[in-house]
């Protein structure tokens, strides 16, 4: 039974070295570095409980990495006891394992993941969504369930398959951090956002993957402008920088 795992492993680095470019001009570190055990253990060694989390959210493909992943992960611990985290766009769970396990240390609080299920985005990165995909043995959706019940957070997760703006019809409870992590497009962004940000609470946490100061894939950069429209003063203050992420802290 090794053997056979052993090889299925091997081939998905393959695939995944294969688009490695897509991967880093996405933003994000490739997942091959996943296959091996000493980042697991330099991860406890150097983030303690959290640590454990980032590992487990290593080995699933994902862009939230090294700081930023600290980051994500620090920022969900450090929300109020019984803190309703909403996270659009989690793909395999790799941030949502981040998200959740911060919560599950907390003792309370729920991540509710808004995603479609479909390997749909803006053109630049739903072909490298397809391609991972197309390597998987189950549906996004079903890979999704099984990357984080074997990290442990299932329990402190629900899913809402479908796109943000419809999810948001039938949403009425505040939020106390909002991950924007989704469709990257201007279209997109803005339906995520403006569908959103209103059950976000004074007080509250936003969080926006690919968001810093660099050049953007025309079509790609929704997030980047979102942050120099919007987030600042008088909505929002506080702004800081985790590697490509941008973190908010909402006024009003």
């Amino acid at each position: 039974m090794f053997i056979p795992l052993l090889f299925t492993r091997i081939k998905h680095w393959l695939h995944i070295e294969h688009h490695r470019a897509k991967f880093e001009w996405y933003g994000g570190e490739p997942y091959p570095l996943a296959l091996f055990p000493w980042r697991f253990i330099c991860d406890r060694w150097t983030w303690g409980d959290l640590g454990v989390y980032i590992a487990r959210s290593r080995r699933i493909p994902t862009w939230t990495r090294g700081v930023e992943a600290l980051a994500l992960a620090q920022a969900a611990q450090a929300l109020r006891t019984g803190a309703i985290i909403v996270e659009i766009g989690s793909f395999l769970g790799g941030s949502t394992v981040l998200l959740a396990g911060a919560r599950k240390l907390r003792g309370s609080g729920e991540v509710h993941c808004i995603d479609p299920f479909d390997a749909s985005g803006e053109d630049f990165s739903a072909p490298v969504y397809r391609a991972i995909s197309n390597t998987l043995p189950l549906s996004l959706r079903q890979q999704f369930e099984r990357n984080i019940k074997q990290a442990g957070v299932a329990e402190w997760v629900t899913i809402h398959q479908g796109r943000a703006s419809e999810i948001a019809q039938s949403w009425i409870q505040q939020i106390d951090m909002l991950f924007l992590d989704g469709d990257q497009s201007c279209h997109g962004v803005c339906a995520a956002y403006d569908s959103w940000a209103p059950f976000l609470r004074a007080g509250g946490l936003i969080a926006i993957h690919n968001s810093d100061p660099r050049p953007y894939h025309e079509g790609h950069d929704g997030h980047r402008r979102l942050v120099e429209e919007i987030i600042q003063s008088p909505k929002y203050d506080e702004v800081w920088y985790v590697g490509t992420t941008t973190f908010a802290r909402k006024i009003k």
